[in-house]
């Protein structure tokens, strides 16, 4: 039996963080190896945080904490080109009143916090290692990292690639892998602090507990997020090709700008997307093309080295599961290797059989909902239009959502509750 008592995580994303904590609750030895210097306050924007991401980090006792950070829907409304108000639905509260959780929104950087502090504290996270090699035999997994003179090779039992979706550990362990799929869709997203503050922009989407949406020229999504008056905005829009990238932060900000203005001329004076931008500062400011990954249908390890989250099934933000699915990814993880008594091959196989479909029907889904909600077909729009304030309002909605949010959550049914 190949038994892990020693992990390494590769990448301090959402996914590996929630991962380091899981496993040391478990009592294992864990060390996080993250490539940056440190991790900034403002980096990333907000994200849809579900209540199966929720329900999965209270399991490993950290409700308290990401109840104090999580911005509740309790509405949600559509709206036209012009900021009108088509339809309002207010059935996200239920989820709230009968579970004790609901979607909300948050910052990516204080769920960050909540996560990495414990890590911080008793030294398991480790920056600035960049990993540059990866060797495996019968008896561990060996990591070289890129600062060979001051940061030794580490040995360890079991290694976990959490590394997101242009993952070093995939191409270690995989030698034939397809390169991640674009998409043809870019995304800008902002973020404004004291959004009370800013008058300027329609209080019909600064509103408070409610989810804003509004498909025609792509899609324009905003909505509060976390406690301090922070708010969020995105907006996607068709592009046969990715924005560039750079390391020169003056250049991607002057860039961004450039684009940004031309973007905007896709919309109507009128359309609070022009106020979001106004108000947003450029350093605040983000621009990216957005990727999906193929399933791989051969597993998702290779002996001691294993992946999580985007490494494996990074998906497009439209069902807004992105994050909340590597938080579960972690916690599954941790309760395969508690039911094997750590013995990695039937762990990472079972791993894989819980997550593969439910990952891969998430995966399906938010590419199905950007093909049909960012339609320009002139008879798509008119249909898409037409049913969603009726599936807002349905019970269909409701009892697809129970499940997938509350039933399918990896957590075991008697924590599912916890209040």
């Amino acid at each position: 039996m190949t038994i892990a008592r020693s992990v390494a995580i590769i990448g301090g994303g959402i996914g590996g963080l929630t991962l380091a904590n899981s496993l040391i609750r478990s009592g294992l030895s864990v060390s996080l190896y993250e490539r940056t210097p440190h991790y900034i306050s403002t980096a990333g924007a907000g994200f849809g945080f579900q209540p199966n991401g929720q329900i999965s980090l209270a399991y490993i006792g950290l409700k308290n904490s990401i109840d104090k950070i999580v911005h509740p829907f309790l509405q949600w409304q559509l709206i036209d080109n012009h900021g009108k108000v088509l339809s309002t639905s207010t059935r996200l509260s239920e989820y709230g009143e009968r579970f004790g959780y609901y979607i909300g929104g948050a910052i990516r950087a204080d769920l960050v916090n909540i996560l990495k502090e414990p890590l911080e504290k008793n030294h398991s996270l480790h920056y600035s290692h960049k990993v540059i090699d990866i060797q495996q035999d019968s008896d561990g997994v060996t990591l070289s990292f890129e600062n060979e003179r001051d940061q030794k090779p580490v040995r360890v039992d079991m290694v976990i690639g959490a590394d997101g979706i242009h993952s070093t550990v995939v191409k270690k362990i995989f030698s034939q892998t397809e390169l991640p799929i674009y998409s043809k869709e870019n995304i800008f997203y902002g973020v404004i602090d004291n959004i009370d503050q800013h008058t300027s922009i329609s209080p019909i989407v600064t509103q408070k507990n409610t989810l804003i949406q509004c498909f025609d020229k792509g899609e324009f999504i905003c909505y509060r997020v976390g406690n301090q008056g922070q708010f969020m905005w995105a907006a996607t829009y068709p592009s046969d090709t990715p924005p560039p990238a750079s390391t020169d932060t003056e250049w991607t900000e002057m860039n961004n700008q450039r684009e940004l203005t031309r973007f905007l001329t896709l919309f109507p004076s009128t359309h609070p997307v022009h106020q979001c931008a106004a108000e947003t500062n450029i350093q605040r400011l983000l621009h990216f093309g957005l990727f999906y990954r193929r399933h791989r249908d051969d597993g998702w390890h290779r002996d001691r080295i294993g992946l999580l989250g985007d490494a494996c099934h990074a998906t497009l933000p439209y069902a807004g599961q992105g994050a909340n699915m590597a938080i579960e990814d972690a916690i599954t993880l941790t309760l395969c290797l508690e039911k094997y008594q750590y013995e990695m091959k039937p762990a990472f196989e079972e791993y894989y059989k819980k997550r593969f479909p439910r990952t891969k029907r998430v995966v399906d889904m938010s590419r199905q909902m950007g093909l049909f909600f960012h339609s320009q077909n002139p008879l798509v729009h008119s249909i898409r239009q037409r049913i969603l304030p009726k599936i807002m309002n349905s019970n269909l909605m409701m009892k697809f959502a129970e499940k997938e949010l509350f039933e399918n959550c990896p957590v075991p049914i008697e924590h599912k509750n916890i209040k």
